[in-house]
């Protein structure tokens, strides 16, 4: 599998767009004809946009973020570099540039609170979070500073294809490395922001496994729902209290041996109709 690519790391749309198109015919996911019926416009013309003899529309490139999956601040920074080769004059330019340079300076402060991490491709992305697996398998590989094909199989219960497919997979994208036989995390972290559309799949692959986990649970296992009617001020103060709670158990988990796989779910929220 090609590198993953990290669209803030290009200055030009036009370069994005033919090294995406690159990866996913290296990979097999899609080329330019295909993405070219996906905005509705002839091949040719998207081969002319790559070659700089025409612009993407504004309308095509919101398509074309929106098949990429882009997140909020991938989009917004995929807008700026098709408005700066657009812009009529320089004034328009620079303040497309300057846009540019803030959204990436947004991004710097994000990357910095949450750690050291890995961003996936948005293809990437889909399949690491299509199912609790995906994470699961990953988070074990740190256990005993490492697992085998046939421990993970044996953890989760897995045909032992279906774990070597998992393990192929995070070993290619850099998630997990391998020595010898023994798979081991590569990462701390990998990241997802809280714009994907990938997030609401992540948080409901888990509460799910909370819900199927519950008929099976242990007396030391805790589960708890408490509907409440309380002030704004209120929520307020208990959402700072489960906050610290998160960062303590953050604490925790970062300097405690791996020996099993947990899982934390918390919500808190405004019940609406």
């Amino acid at each position: 599998m090609t590198k993953p690519l990290d669209l803030f790391s290009f200055h030009g749309y036009r370069n994005y767009l033919k090294a995406w198109i690159e990866h996913a015919r290296e990979n097999q996911t899609s080329n330019l004809s295909r993405l070219a019926e996906a905005i509705g416009v002839n091949p040719s013309f998207l081969a002319h946009v790559q070659s700089g003899l025409k612009n993407l529309s504004f309308e095509q490139a919101a398509l074309i973020s929106k098949i990429f999956n882009h997140t909020n601040l991938e989009r917004e920074y995929f807008f700026a570099l098709v408005q700066i080769e657009r812009a009529g004059t320089q004034l328009l330019k620079t303040y497309w540039e300057s846009k540019k340079d803030a959204i990436l300076e947004e991004r710097s402060r994000v990357k910095s609170r949450v750690g050291k991490h890995l961003e996936l491709t948005s293809e990437d992305r889909a399949i690491f979070y299509s199912s609790w697996i995906y994470v699961a398998v990953f988070v074990a590989t740190a256990i005993n500073d490492g697992q085998t094909l046939d421990q993970i199989a044996s953890r989760f219960s897995l045909d032992r294809s279906k774990a070597e497919e998992i393990l192929n997979f995070l070993e290619s994208n850099g998630i997990c490395g391998r020595e010898n036989s023994i798979y081991k995390m590569a990462q701390n972290s990998v990241y997802i922001s809280n714009d994907s559309p990938l997030v609401v799949k992540h948080h409901t692959n888990w509460r799910m496994k909370g819900i199927q986990k519950m008929d099976s649970r242990q007396k030391n296992e805790l589960f708890y729902t408490s509907p409440m009617s309380i002030s704004a001020s209120d929520f307020e103060r208990i959402r700072e209290l489960l906050l610290k709670s998160i960062e303590s158990s953050q604490k925790i988990a970062h300097a405690s041996a791996a020996e099993e796989v947990f899982c934390l779910n918390l919500d808190f929220f405004k019940v609406a109709t």
